[in-house]
């Protein structure tokens, strides 16, 4: 077994966080435990806690990769285009956000496994890449003309595709027999789009 000299305190953030990434991809959240993790690096199963706080801080970690890689997926489709290709653009967002949390699913469901509503100081980190999460969707949103209402907007409909996303991919949404995931997150953003340029 390796000794704590073997690697300095950043490397063995690294191999954790590397290791808790696999450990995720392949057993999903509940195999979390600093054991698997420790077992897997070769170290003690109290060397993650010197390293990190406690097991949810490694998930934080965990998540802010994910979100990094969702920010990369969305960002391409807030860049500058043809006012006449900017619903066509908050369509095509909304539908790789879907399939992001296909590819990705064991770390897209972990994002949302950890409850972070009673915690008060969110590290400065994590919040900002929370963030960064909705600023091409703010963005393009802004593009369409919604500049004083964009910061509201995103989250309701981000949340309103992650929802839709949520309980299909978790079979909770119950099957129409008419139309795909794909087809109702169109119809969400054919509505919205329609209901922003009445108001307008």
């Amino acid at each position: 077994m390796a000794r704590r000299k073997d690697h300095t305190r950043e490397e063995l953030k690294s191999l954790i966080l590397d290791a808790a990434w696999t450990l995720i991809a392949e057993d999903g959240i509940p195999a979390l435990t600093a054991r698997r993790l420790g077992q897997m690096i070769g170290y003690a199963p109290g060397t993650i806690y010197n390293v990190f706080a406690s097991m949810d801080e490694v998930l934080l970690h965990i998540n802010g990769r994910t979100m990094d890689l969702l920010f990369g997926t969305l960002s391409p489709f807030s860049a500058p285009a043809p006012e006449s290709e900017r619903a066509d653009l908050l369509t095509r967002m909304a539908l790789a956000y879907v399939s992001f949390a296909e590819r990705h699913r064991p770390h897209w469901l972990a994002l949302f496994a950890t409850d972070l509503s009673g915690h008060k100081d969110i590290e400065n980190w994590y919040s900002a890449k929370i963030e960064a999460v909705f600023m091409p969707l703010e963005s393009l949103l802004g593009s369409l003309g919604e500049h004083t209402t964009r910061r509201i907007d995103a989250r309701i409909l981000w949340s309103s595709v992650h929802g839709l996303t949520y309980l299909s991919l978790t079979g909770k949404l119950p099957d129409d027999g008419e139309s795909t995931l794909d087809d109702k997150i169109r119809r969400l953003v054919a509505i919205y789009v329609s209901a922003t340029a009445n108001s307008a």
